[in-house]
């Protein structure tokens, strides 16, 4: 499936003991010798995603993985050993994937050099699996069906290596091994995987690659046709994650990720002669150069987007997938970048292989590496050895479509800016940030993402952690931006980029100048109000001695990041200026037209579990406004001017000055002057301008508004109250999570909406799932979600105008009474609820004063959770909106306001 038999025979050769790839197949069969003739352990359990699972609870340190060790977990920092269930199940969701990647090395390694003791394990790992696999549940999963994880693309993986397996003991001559996998695991496992179409996302990507080698594992070709031509399938990938620039759309992490899963598809694809279009195919060999074009000068990736943080480029498995690359495109940056991860000055450390979890990252510091310490993949596809290609180092580049640009200087200084597209559901609200480094100091840093399960995720993904404008303290809203202007000549650059807060009309424009010695920052900005910008620097500033404590007010959510902040002060800012405590120390020199505060204070680092400093500019609230900020880096003068700024390195000075045309920079140096003038404007696209524009509201329905309203929908006979809206929801209306609607018993609801004087009215009756619900004392123990999340209640969605607020209804057994927690927004009071059970099931009714708003155009959605006992997670919703096809993973108590369904009471 995955190389061709000519192929496969030059592999033999170059892998025999005496090929150019015998270190390679020596070093990999080093790896599995311990586990050969060892009794294979198979976990009774899935595995579980947990707050604590897996974490040090001292330092939260990712604990290591041993294969050898199910229940004792050390931590790589305090090297503590913990033990206990959520860390074992934790633990199991790498083994599997270990031992699944284990099976298929077997596999290969018989199939190259014919060792039986490689055969006999592949085919106890396939004898084990065969018949186990079916009995692993299928429930309580976070993101998809799965039955030995907690999400569908693991078992996507894990298939990918199971197929591989079944199918290299197939070549070997091992039918019925072939057989049996392909009966007991392949076949419900493609099955239930196909049921999850994740769309665009990066895990799709691992789905297509699992379905295409289980269909033609299966000889299903029909399968492999809507996998490659479907609308989520390998050439829309291809087309629409990966960008024309080449760059998948979710940032470096994803792109890394993504792009080992297309390379799947890809070359599975390519093996069974399956042709995919030219342009695509070239767009994805391009695509391995991306990672160097962005690389950091200390060669690790940016942590833009959800990127791990620091995650160095000499690791062993991405040293392999530029090998791949190179296999497939002989790029110039591609063996420069091979030639630092080969690079013989580094520290020789553990690479971590031997303990791999196949393609699912562990990232860990980079050291030294050789060809040596690659992976299976590298076996069949690198290339016997390095070609003759002259190595370049990457250059400053703009990524257009990606919506990044990175500007190098010399002494490996690098400025790196963000404009376009957000990155979708892995995207940051970060528009217009700016990030500076050298090979010495992360000066001003992106921190990247923490755990997808500890509370802190909020901070990091807040515009607050970023190096970014908020407007009035509250995070960006997720949109892209759009880029005005990029030009890069004679060893300066600039661009300028605005992002638009359409909803009430406020444009912040961004313009960054960058040089050899320092950068120009000039941010501007007009409202049709008065609105406050807030200006981040991540720098780890010095905090000066006179400075006095201070409170730093911010937007009301979790996901402003304010409530983070901690220590802050606060200093007189009529001479604005930030000096960091890098070992080459920065020196941040503001000028503004208008009052600002200084403030300073400390959020969580890398890890979260520390702390570090940031400083923060904040504006008086003006209609229009203007920050301008020099950063140097060598010793310098700077005078901020009305028109101008000027900056004076040595005994050469700049004066820059920016007009309609561009920016100009005059330079004067031992009496000579010259001139350099930047522009590059870019026409301003239709599409942005059109999403600026309000969308197309449906005609709002009518609720008649009644003298009085019934107290229980349960009690109403008869003729139905034609001022009552009402609703029956059923499978339309039904996220499911692995139960279809059908297979969940067909949850359902009525729902009735009234009005009473300036009270809006909601009843339902719910026969759905178990009446089990949160105490107001619960705990959630697996992610950060509200634990009211997990389990039954109705959560209630209101918008008038621009205002907007929601609401989580949770009934308390054993009495009336409904517990009423303010999801968000504040422009009308909390709503006032009761419930009762009922034979079939339980009813509900909520009321809302809208006083003086009684009147006014509303919007609303209602959302009922339902689940089973014996459930950790809620097993579906029923949506007043309809569901569209959608499951309820991840979704929380969050909802989009565009879903909600246009009102209006009448008399």
């Amino acid at each position: 499936m995955i190389i061709s038999p000519a192929a496969l025979d030059e592999r033999r050769q170059l892998a025999g003991p005496n090929g150019p790839l015998a270190g390679l197949y020596d070093s990999l069969a080093s790896d599995l010798e311990p586990w050969l003739g060892q009794p294979l352990y198979l976990p009774e359990r899935k595995a579980l995603l947990s707050r604590a699972g897996g974490r040090c609870d001292i330092d939260g340190a990712l604990l290591e993985f041993d294969p050898s060790s199910p229940h004792e977990h050390r931590c790589p920092q305090c090297h503590r050993v913990h033990a206990g269930d959520a860390h074992h199940r934790a633990w199991i969701m790498p083994y599997q994937l270990w031992l699944a990647e284990r099976g298929l090395q077997a596999a290969l390694f018989f199939l190259l050099r014919g060792d039986l003791r490689h055969a006999r394990f592949a085919r106890d790992v396939l004898s084990a699996y065969a018949e186990r696999y079916v009995q692993y549940p299928n429930v309580d999963n976070v993101l998809g069906p799965s039955r030995l994880f907690f999400s569908t693309y693991l078992e996507s993986v894990w298939l990918l290596q199971i197929c591989l397996t079944a199918h290299f003991l197939g070549l070997a001559g091992d039918d019925a091994s072939r057989q049996l996998a392909r009966a007991s695991i392949v076949e419900p496992a493609r099955e239930m995987i196909a049921e999850f179409n994740e769309g665009m996302s990066n895990r799709q990507v691992w789905n297509n690659a699992a379905l295409i080698a289980a269909a033609l594992l299966c000889d299903d070709d029909s399968t492999v046709t809507d996998r490659v031509s479907g609308a989520s399938g390998v050439e829309t990938h291809l087309k629409e994650g990966l960008f024309a620039d080449a760059s998948w759309y979710e940032g470096e992490n994803y792109h890394q990720f993504a792009l080992r899963g297309l390379w799947y598809s890809v070359t599975l694809l390519d093996t069974a002669g399956v042709a995919l279009a030219s342009d695509l195919v070239k767009r994805f060999d391009r695509a391995f150069a991306v990672p160097v074009l962005t690389a950091l000068p200390d060669f690790t990736m940016p942590s833009r987007k959800d990127s791990q943080y620091a995650t160095s480029l000499r690791q062993w498995r991405l040293a392999e997938l530029l090998e791949l690359g190179m296999a497939r495109r002989r790029d110039p940056l591609i063996a420069g970048a091979l030639a630092r991860c080969y690079e013989s000055r580094h520290e020789r450390r553990d690479t971590g292989r031997a303990r791999s979890t196949a393609d699912i990252e562990r990232n860990s510091a980079g050291g030294a590496l050789s060809r040596t310490d690659l992976g299976w993949r590298a076996l069949l596809h690198a290339l016997p050895g390095l070609p003759a290609v002259s190595p370049r180092e990457p250059r400053s580049a703009i990524l257009h479509e990606q919506g990044y640009a990175v500007f190098r200087r010399e002494k490996r200084v690098y400025a790196g800016f963000e404009f376009g597209q957000s990155g979708g559901g892995h995207g940051h609200p970060d528009r217009l940030s700016i990030t500076l480094y050298s090979d010495s100091s992360r000066w001003l840093d992106d921190m990247g993402t923490g755990s997808y399960v500890d509370p802190s995720l909020h901070w990091f993904r807040s515009t607050l952690a970023h190096n970014a404008p908020l407007v009035d303290g509250q995070s960006q809203p997720i949109r892209d931006a759009t880029l005005l202007a990029y030009d890069e000549r004679e060893g300066l650059g600039w661009i300028v980029a605005e992002l638009r807060w359409p909803d009430n009309d406020i444009r912040v424009e961004r313009a960054l100048v960058v040089t050899p010695d320092y950068l120009i920052d000039d941010i501007q900005w007009v409202a049709d109000r008065p609105a406050r910008i807030d200006l981040p620097w991540h720098c780890d500033p010095v905090v000066p001695p006179h400075a006095v404590s201070a409170s730093i007010d911010g937007g009301p959510n979790i996901t402003d990041g304010f409530a983070f902040l901690e220590d802050a002060s606060q200093v007189p800012a009529s001479a604005i200026q930030v000096v960091t405590s890098a070992t080459t120390p920065l020196v941040l020199t503001m000028n503004a037209k208008h009052p600002v505060d200084l403030f300073f204070a400390s959020a969580p680092g890398q890890p979260s579990s520390t702390r570090r400093r940031l400083a923060l500019v904040r504006s008086a609230a003006v209609a229009a406004g203007r920050i301008r900020t020099v950063v140097t880096w060598t010793q310098a003068t700077v005078r901020l001017e009305d028109d101008a700024t000027v900056v004076c390195v040595g005994d050469e000075c700049h004066r820059h000055r920016r007009d309609e045309k561009g920016w100009h920079v005059e330079l004067t140096a031992a009496g000579a002057r010259s001139s350099i003038d930047l522009a590059g404007h870019v026409p301003r696209r239709e599409a942005a301008a059109s999403a600026l524009r309000p969308r197309a509201m449906p005609q709002p329905m009518r609720i008649h508004r009644s003298a009085g309203t019934f107290e229980w929908l349960s009690e109403q006979v008869g003729a139905r109250d034609p001022n009552v809206l009402r609703y029956d929801l059923g499978e339309g209306h039904y996220r499911r999570s692995e139960l279809t609607w059908q297979s969940a018993g067909a949850p359902s609801a009525q729902i009735a909406i009234s009005a009473a004087g300036s009270a809006l009215v909601l009843h339902g009756v719910v026969q759905a799932g178990d009446a089990v619900f949160a105490t107001a004392d619960a705990r959630n123990d697996y992610d950060n979600e509200h634990p009211d999340t997990m389990r039954a209640g109705v959560q209630f969605y209101l918008q008038c105008g621009e205002a907007s607020s929601g609401w989580m209804c949770v009934p308390e057994e054993g009495s009336g009474r409904v517990r009423v927690r303010r999801i968000r927004g504040s422009f009308v009071g909390d709503p006032v609820a009761h419930w009762r059970v009922l034979s079939n099931g339980w009813e509900f009714r909520i009321e809302l004063n809208l006083h003086d708003r009684a009147d006014a155009p509303l919007a609303l959605d209602m959302l009922i959770n339902e689940t089973t006992t014996g459930r950790e997670r809620r097993r579906g919703q029923l949506v007043l909106s309809g569901a569209r096809g959608e499951f309820v993973y991840l979704r929380g108590d969050r909802h989009d306001d565009g879903r909600l369904i246009p009102m209006v009471i009448v008399p």
